[in-house]
C-alpha cells in the first residue's frame, strides 16, 4: 500500500483547527459552532487529499469527479462559516473559496491541485474563527 503524503498534513491541520476553537472563541455558542465547522472542514480537506492524490497522473473521470465533489464540500463549509460574520472570517473564507476554485480548475485540466493553498486557507479560517 502506498503512503499518502498528505495524510499527516491533514491530521496536523485537524489538530490545528480543533484545538484553539474551544478555548478562544468569544462565546460558548460560537465555540460550539466553530468546532463543528472546523471538524467538518478538516474532514472535507482529508477527503480532498485522499481523492486528489496523483489525480494529474491518472486519467480517471470518476476520481476527478470525486475530487471535485470533495472540493465542493469545502466550499459549502466556507459558506456556512460566513454566517458567523466578521471581516477576518469573511476574508479567510474568501481565500479558501479562491483556493478551492483554483484546485477545481486544475483537476478539470487533469493537473495536480495545490494542496498547500487549501490547507493554508483552511488554517486561516481556523485562526479567524478563533479570533487570532
Amino acid at each position: 500500500m502506498t503512503r499518502k503524503p498528505y495524510r499527516p498534513a491533514a491530521a496536523a491541520l485537524a489538530v490545528l483547527i480543533a484545538a484553539p476553537l474551544f478555548t478562544a472563541c468569544n462565546s460558548a455558542d460560537q465555540a460550539i459552532d466553530c468546532g463543528k465547522r472546523a471538524v467538518s472542514l478538516a474532514g472535507d480537506v482529508q477527503d480532498f487529499t485522499d481523492a486528489a492524490s496523483n489525480v494529474g497522473q491518472i486519467a480517471d473521470d470518476e476520481r476527478r469527479r470525486h475530487t471535485v465533489d470533495a472540493l465542493k464540500k469545502i466550499v459549502d463549509d466556507a459558506k456556512k462559516i460566513r454566517h458567523d460574520g466578521g471581516d477576518k472570517l469573511d476574508a479567510a473564507a474568501d481565500k479558501l473559496s479562491k483556493a478551492v476554485s483554483d484546485a477545481i480548475d486544475k483537476v478539470n485540466d487533469n493537473k495536480q491541485p495545490d494542496f498547500g493553498a487549501i490547507t493554508s486557507a483552511a488554517a486561516d479560517v481556523t485562526k479567524a474563527c478563533a479570533g487570532a
